[in-house]
């Protein structure tokens, strides 16, 4: 087990909003290729925390299927002509 919780993260090439973490002591999976999953970094989760990214869910995605997907959205509206977050 990865005592720091390191995590290699991909983001999808045909959509700049999902990603996929891998455990860095966890082999890297086959349909990560470097064409359709980039890298993107390393993060640390121990003091990192990406938007999007569960360390709980995480966890229990590498358990059962060795990567863990995520999406990570903005949404803004329109309110007295000022954008805020949703």
């Amino acid at each position: 087990m990865c005592a720091r919780k390191t995590y290699y993260i991909f983001v999808k090439a045909t959509d700049d909003r999902q990603f996929c973490a891998i455990r860095q002591d966890q082999p890297i999976p086959q349909m990560i290729d470097g064409v359709q999953w980039m890298y993107v970094s390393c993060i640390d989760t121990s003091r990192d925390k990406p938007f999007g990214f569960d360390v709980d869910a995480a966890h229990e995605a590498m358990r059962h299927r060795g990567v863990y997907f995520y999406r990570r959205e903005l949404m803004f509206r329109r309110t007295n002509f000022l954008l805020e977050a949703a």
